[in-house]
């Protein structure tokens, strides 16, 4: 029993009548917050509430309820808004970190598992309260900590106060939620809650501190909970915990950003400032502007009436549409009719019979450049998109097109070429590299870590050569030489040495072929082609490879098999619902056959995925059945180092992973089934910004160009 037997079964009535009656409380909305189990709520039941869309919650805690007692195991837990009413979370549960539990009986236990929780729409508005399903411990071999539950709540906004209750079911110690649950929580500041529960089985109490909204910055919140009570008799440990939660990176680059607020005064100011040099500038200080942030491969010319901009973006490297912002709003700071004007001149001076917009038509297409390589265009009148960046409202003449990149580009008519020329501009990109083991029975966490240093230089129209070298850095101990993992430490070699050479083909196909060495041992070459619909909306293609080892044996005497892959892949994505799906089948690197679902789910630059991959190895005939999960952010600043002739960044895209085994009574690991070339340089992070360069996409994330030339502003003008 806790140290306050005082305390009693009243201890929820009490809370509740203390919210009611107390004259000091302010009103305030009731935070949401992470129990100690796989959900938010109260300590160890849920309330009716999911995180935010875009956010992600980090959270340690002790005291589980496990064997009858509330045990004295650690429980590490990540959930993350997924969609609106959906959240989804994976939580580890840990007695020892470094034991292996095959060996050393005291070890105890080490569990992986997954949680959701849904909140059904539309009840709110029909009822005034809300109601929630949920889950955790979701699917696998031994189901530890299974509950499945269902809530309503309603929040009293007048009274700081949130009223819970619901029915589950569950194996978890001591019954708790396993049956009929109540629960208070009350805010009676904007910094602490209380929260008394019936978790099915006794009543239990804590208290949660956190920092107030907007008090910590990028938008994060950390807060602190701590157990004041439990009617548990067999407890020991005191349950607390600490949580960290903050939007994704990107998540709210697409939401306008409203100038007009004192707030943002001396932002508007400095914004409104340089959309005045439309008046005054020339068609030399747009150029200049350009040249000077660092655009290469730039162009300037004319077609059907409008001027053409040509550019490449190697700067903004977590969305090319932040570079496409950027631009624009360059573009548009600077064309007026001093531009035009200079324009007109030019024309008339190299084709008299030439036609062009006069001072009052302002039209602009912008040419969006990879490597040389047209990729997407953007059309739009300087005047509408300059009232666009002033007041958040949709310029109706502002249009996207992938198909007509290259025609558009190969029919203008360029007064300048290729300034800021990008041929030789090398780019040094630097990354953690990590190969883990995350909950096994030999460890909590087994890592080989490595700096991965990518030299990638582009050469002509659509070429490059591509170099990485590892160094390694730290590793756990079954990563050691002799260790159960030491085939996949990595060591300190060149591990990629390829020539890159992209086409781009009409009817928006493009092609990409790979030569070298790569995986630190193989000798070979890929081709990937793929089609993309005209709006993005479809994405067909496939991916062919073989690759021979340098060495005929391994370390052990074993002959070394070739790598060889024969795969073809669908995308559906609609991005006004931030989701992909992908599909996939055919024969992988390890010459298994078989096919993956992949739910890919965009929260602003960071990338959720779920999938699942049935595969049959060449030696066997039965299939085996695998889910991940899986977490991929840029490592680099939203505006990297100016291009220059060596250029030092982080890494567009870098990716964290947990897979299970279903279907089975074991969970042995993966051996290497499932894969692809997978090529740090392929043609959807190279060329489609990681599978983001599409009319639908811009049409779906407008604001953000917007938001990209007020963030360049903000952090370029002093």
């Amino acid at each position: 029993m806790n140290s306050l037997p005082s305390l009693n079964h009243s201890l929820l009535s009490l809370s509740v009548l203390a919210a009611l009656s107390s004259p000091l409380v302010h009103a305030s909305p009731v935070d949401i917050h992470p129990s100690s189990q796989s959900y938010t709520g109260l300590m160890f039941t849920p309330n009716a509430q999911v995180i935010k869309t875009g956010d992600i919650s980090l959270s340690f805690h002790q005291g589980v309820p496990y064997r009858q007692s509330i045990s004295q195991l650690d429980n590490w837990f990540v959930a993350t808004g997924l969609f609106p009413y959906l959240e989804v979370g994976g939580r580890i549960v840990t007695k020892t970190y470094d034991t292996n539990l095959y060996t050393e009986k005291d070890g105890g236990i080490r569990d992986l598992s997954a949680s959701a929780k849904f909140q059904l729409p539309y009840i709110y508005d029909l009822t005034g309260f809300n109601i929630a399903i949920g889950a955790q411990d979701i699917g696998g071999a031994a189901n530890n900590f299974d509950t499945k539950y269902i809530v309503a709540d309603k929040t009293f906004d007048a009274l700081s106060l949130r009223l819970s209750g619901g029915y589950g079911s569950s194996v978890l110690a001591n019954g708790i939620m396993d049956g009929p649950f109540a629960g208070a929580e009350w805010q009676p500041l904007s910094f602490i809650q209380l929260t008394a529960e019936y978790d099915a089985a006794e009543f239990n109490s804590n208290a949660k501190l956190f920092t107030p909204r907007g008090l910590l910055p990028w938008g994060s919140q950390l807060s602190l909970d701590y157990q004041l009570y439990t009617g548990h008799e067999r407890s020991e440990q005191d349950v607390w915990g600490v949580n960290f939660s903050v939007p994704l990176m990107g998540y709210n680059d697409n939401k306008a950003l409203d100038l007009a607020t004192s707030k943002n005064e001396q932002l508007a100011h400095k914004v409104n400032q340089q959309l005045a040099e439309s008046s005054t500038a020339s068609l030399a200080n747009l150029i200049d502007a350009l040249k000077n942030e660092g655009f290469v491969n730039l162009n300037v010319g004319y077609r059907n009436n409008k001027m053409v901009v040509a550019l490449e973006n190697r700067r903004y490297n977590h969305n090319q549409m932040d570079g496409v912002g950027v631009a624009l709003g360059i573009i548009a700071s600077k064309a007026g009719e001093g531009v035009f004007s200079d324009l007109t001149a030019l024309i008339k001076q190299s084709d008299d019979t030439a036609k062009v917009a006069n001072t009052q038509d302002q039209n602009i297409e912008l040419i969006l450049l990879t490597n040389g390589l047209p990729m997407f265009t953007v059309n739009t009148e300087s005047k509408c998109y300059r009232e666009f960046i002033q007041s958040d409202v949709p310029c109706d003449q502002l249009s996207f097109n992938t198909i007509s990149a290259k025609p558009n580009f190969d029919q203008t008519t360029w007064l300048y070429q290729t300034m800021n020329n990008g041929f030789g501009r090398s780019q040094i990109i630097l990354s953690p590299a990590l190969n883990h083991r995350t909950a096994t029975e030999y460890g909590f966490f087994d890592y080989s870590l490595a700096l991965a240093a990518n030299l990638y230089t582009p050469l002509w129209q659509g070429a490059a050569v591509d170099l990485r070298y590892m160094v390694p850095i730290a590793n756990s101990d079954d990563f050691d030489e002799g260790g159960l993992w030491y085939q996949q430490a990595f060591e300190n070699k060149l591990d990629r040495a390829l020539v890159h050479q992209a086409f781009k083909l009409p009817q928006n196909i493009i092609t990409q072929f790979s030569g070298g060495y790569m995986m630190g041992g193989y000798w070979g070459g890929v081709n990937e082609t793929q089609w993309y619909s005209p709006q993005g909306s479809h994405m067909l293609g496939f991916e062919a490879s073989k690759f021979v080892p340098k060495d005929e044996y391994d370390t052990r005497g074993r002959k070394i098999a070739d790598k060889q892959s024969l795969i073809a892949n669908y995308t559906y994505s609609l991005p006004e619902y931030n989701w992909q799906l992908g599909l996939q089948a055919g024969e992988y690197f390890q010459g298994d056959v078989g096919a993956r679902i992949t739910s890919n789910h965009w929260l602003g630059d960071t990338k959720l995925s779920i999938n699942y991959l049935t595969t049959k190895a060449k030696s066997s005939n039965e299939y085996e059945d695998f889910v991940a999960v899986s977490i991929a952010v840029p490592l680099t600043p939203w505006r990297d180092m100016k291009p220059n002739y060596v250029q030092v960044r982080g890494i567009d895209q870098f990716v964290y992973s947990l897979q299970t085994r279903v279907g089975e009574s074991h969970n042995n690991l993966n051996t290497g089934l499932g894969a692809t070339s997978d090529l740090q340089h392929n043609i959807v992070r190279q060329y489609e910004s990681r599978g983001r360069l599409s009319p639908a996409y811009f049409k779906a994330n407008m604001q953000r160009l917007r938001n990209a030339y007020i963030k360049y502003v903000k952090v370029t003008v002093e």
